[in-house]
């Protein structure tokens, strides 16, 4: 059994000092011990934060069989007598000190990188909304010219400054192209990463206002954003889009070429021609001369879309394998779930599900686009606080009012303690009926469900969009049953 990285390449990457002398044998990489298991054998990388301290964990791990322990130095200062007693009591086990074990994970996967992916072709994909549709869409486009299994990408959710190296270990070396996404919640998330991938193309989706309680402008998240083009290569290329305010400031140190997508770009360019957004049921365009349907909803998917064609054109991916991709592609758990499901007072109704994430930009984008709609019953919205946005949080939940109080849905139901913003410039106008909560809580979604239940009729669209954390997935099965289960 082959190690991931062999004791003298781990060392040389984390700059460590071994204690004892174990061999260093690791087929996994966790900061979670409950992910540790003895089916192989895993290095633990305890991480510590401002309430956690993951070597409290590392007594567990070792009871698991890992193999190879990292601790931080200043760690093992303080417990000396501890640690020199355990790396006796477990002579198998590479224990090694390291300065920092969070730059360390990231500098063995960096190491790991560099040693397996020579051959590959490596994408990154960034941006404050749309990274992860943008990722699947990409995935799905390599895996119908490469083959299924020679298309590596980013586990889960695992973008950060912890995700991503994650993700980069479970990389085999025999893939022809590794596709990633990169997110951030600090200064320089974005920076440390691209150092551990150092891809070849890069795609920034949109410079919004995600993140901007943490980094304070739009112009700081752009900052941070472009980092992930620092390493393009001049054989490689970023992808920006064209109507993007922040492109030009995003590509200006590229060293390999900028190519912009967007709506504007002539089919001469691009090879793309806009036939028809179809609302709920996609968009057809044509590509090179192909008839091609995007089955996800909304012309923001549709732009998403466009810089995947932009950058699989760049990589060499023929038009029949983008076409293939794209018509394959699938909506992703809670992103823009469009469904038709049966109320529990029978009516059958649109089900419109986005509550894995919410910022500014997408809450705006799918509400629009629930405006936008045509031939449908009424439209209702169930709209939940969107966080992390500091010191802008009022401003944008007012936007979001203002916002409705233009679409003009029928019902609307706000929930959570910062759409009180919104509800005073939503209500009274025209003929919206507005609800506010105060809580996501399960007597408040019982209301909502019961609410909506007594006034929805068929044909009736219901958007379902705020912050993860709000958990408004838990008012499907209250809406529709167990037919929700399905939705």
């Amino acid at each position: 059994m082959e190690s991931l990285l062999t004791k003298e390449e781990l060392l040389a990457a984390v700059k460590g000092t071994q204690l004892g002398s174990a061999d260093c044998l690791f087929n996994d990489v966790q900061t979670d011990s409950r992910n540790v298991t003895a089916e192989k054998p895993c290095m633990f990388v305890p991480l510590m934060g401002e309430f956690q301290n993951g070597h409290k964990y590392i007594e567990d791990v070792l009871a698991k069989k890992a193999s190879v322990v990292l601790i931080n130095k200043s760690e093992y200062e303080s417990k000396a007598e501890y640690y020199d007693l355990l790396s006796t009591k477990y002579a198998a086990v590479c224990f090694l000190l390291v300065e920092n074990t969070l730059h360390a994970l990231q500098a063995a996967a960096e190491a790991y990188v560099t040693k397996k992916c020579g051959n590959m072709i490596l994408v990154s994909i960034t941006g404050s909304s749309g990274k992860t549709t943008t990722k699947e869409m990409m995935v799905s486009v390599a895996k119908a010219h490469f083959g299924d299994a020679a298309v590596a990408y980013t586990y889960g959710n695992l973008n950060s400054e912890t995700g991503l190296p994650l993700s980069v270990f479970r990389i085999r070396g025999d893939e022809k192209i590794g596709i990633f996404e990169m997110g951030m919640n600090r200064v320089n998330e974005i920076g440390e990463i691209s150092k551990v991938l150092k891809s070849r193309f890069g795609i920034i989706t949109n410079i919004g206002t995600a993140h901007i309680g943490l980094l304070g402008s739009r112009e700081n998240i752009a900052a941070e954003k472009r980092k992930s083009l620092d390493y393009i290569p001049a054989d490689g290329a970023a992808i920006v889009g064209e109507a993007d305010d922040f492109a030009d400031f995003c590509t200006e140190k590229v060293k390999g070429k900028v190519v912009k997508f967007g709506k504007d770009i002539s089919p001469e360019v691009s090879g793309v021609r806009f036939v028809e957004d179809k609302g709920l049921f996609g968009t057809d365009f044509e590509l090179d001369g192909l008839p091609v349907h995007l089955p996800l909803s909304g012309s923001y998917n549709y732009l998403n879309a466009l810089s995947v064609i932009a950058c699989a054109k760049e990589i060499g991916i023929p038009s029949a394998d983008i076409k293939k991709g794209l018509e394959s592609v699938a909506s992703l758990a809670g992103r823009m779930e469009v469904k038709e499901c049966k109320l529990s007072n029978g009516k059958k109704i649109v089900l419109i599900k986005d509550c894995y994430n919410a910022n500014l930009d997408s809450m705006m984008k799918v509400i629009d686009f629930c405006g936008q709609l045509k031939n449908v019953g009424k439209k209702i919205f169930v709209l939940a606080d969107m966080k992390e946005l500091g010191v802008e949080s009022v401003k944008s939940h007012e936007a979001i009012g203002r916002r409705i109080s233009e679409v003009c849905p029928e019902l609307v139901y706000l929930i959570g303690p910062e759409m009180k913003a919104a509800e005073k410039l939503a209500e009274g106008k025209g003929n919206i009926s507005v609800k506010w909560f105060e809580e996501s809580n399960d007597k408040n979604f019982e209301a909502i469900a019961a609410d909506v239940n007594l006034q929805a009729d068929e044909n009736d669209v219901i958007l379902l969009k705020g912050s993860h954390s709000m958990q408004l997935e838990k008012l499907v099965p209250l809406l529709c049953g167990n037919e929700g289960e399905a939705c």
